[in-house]
Order: C-alpha cells, then sequence, then structure tokens
C-alpha cells in the first residue's frame, strides 16, 4: 500500500531530484581516476616489455651472428685458445624506437663468450698398413651472450656442433 502518487509529487520536487548528485559525480570521477592510473601504469610495464624482448632479440641475433662468422671461417681453423678459456667479445647494438608515446635511442653493450670444444671430442682415426691419418670433422661451439637492462644481468646462451 502507497501513501503517495506520482500525481502527489509535485513539479518542482520532480525537477530537484531529476539528474546526478554530487556525490555520484565525485565517486564516477574517482572510479575514472583510478581507472587511468591504471591504463598508465599498463603503457609503462607494456614499454619496459617490449625494450626488454628487443634486447633479447638483439643478444638472439649476435649470438647467430657470430655462430654464422664461424661457420663461415671453417672447423679446421677453430682453435680453443691457449689459455683454455673462452673468446670474449664486446658488442653495442644500437636502435631507436617508439615502443609507446615518447621516441627513444637504445644502446645495449653485450659481451659475448665462446667456447670452442677440444679436437680430441670429433676426431676420427683411419688406419691402414702404411698409414694412420687422424681428423677432426666437427666441433661443438658453445655462445653465451650477457647484457644488462635496468641493472639487472640478463644472459641467453646457445650450443651446436659445426661440421
Amino acid at each position: 500500500m502507497r501513501f503517495w502518487t506520482e500525481k502527489s509529487i509535485s513539479p518542482e520536487v520532480r525537477r530537484r531530484k531529476a539528474g546526478f548528485g554530487i556525490m555520484e559525480i565525485l565517486i564516477s570521477a574517482a572510479v575514472l581516476g583510478f581507472m587511468i592510473v591504471a591504463l598508465n601504469l599498463l603503457q609503462t610495464s607494456n614499454r619496459d616489455s617490449i625494450i626488454r624482448i628487443r634486447t633479447r632479440d638483439g643478444a638472439v641475433a649476435i649470438s647467430q651472428e657470430v655462430l654464422d662468422s664461424l661457420s663461415a671461417v671453417g672447423v679446421a681453423s677453430l682453435q680453443m685458445p691457449a689459455s683454455g678459456n673462452k673468446i670474449v667479445l664486446h658488442k653495442i647494438r644500437e636502435w631507436e624506437g617508439k615502443p609507446g608515446v615518447y621516441a627513444h635511442k637504445m644502446t645495449v653493450d653485450y659481451t659475448v663468450r665462446i667456447g670452442i670444444s677440444n679436437d680430441a671430442d670429433y676426431k676420427e682415426q683411419n688406419s691402414s698398413l702404411y698409414k694412420t691419418t687422424e681428423h677432426v670433422y666437427a666441433k661443438k661451439v658453445d655462445i653465451e651472450v650477457e647484457w644488462t637492462y635496468k641493472g639487472t644481468p640478463h644472459s641467453i646462451s646457445m650450443s651446436t656442433v659445426l661440421r
């Protein structure tokens, strides 16, 4: 049972009750503000992820370049250093990009360590009554690329057997 009807409310009261109140407007502004802050944080983390992926892709490209150049030189000329340590190279990659609002120039310093297996690991020996011959038919190559992004060290490793 209702004590009031639509006709019992005066038009002036209906006009005052129409629309949004100040509290609804303040709450919706606060919600929109939180959404904008969340989207800004999402954009920043996406930008960092894109740059981190680019640095990793650069490391993969450098390791592939080193591997291709070692393959082009040939197995016979690949020798492990006399000290037994790995060969160390430094490569710098630069690129310009815009993974966000602002364009920037990125420079990354990569350290490449190359390890080459001993000749005895992949040696073939043929013997006859007259002569014994030895032939190195392959060598294992280990490539490790290291770099630093935002103070954190990163690295990738690649191994293959060159024939």
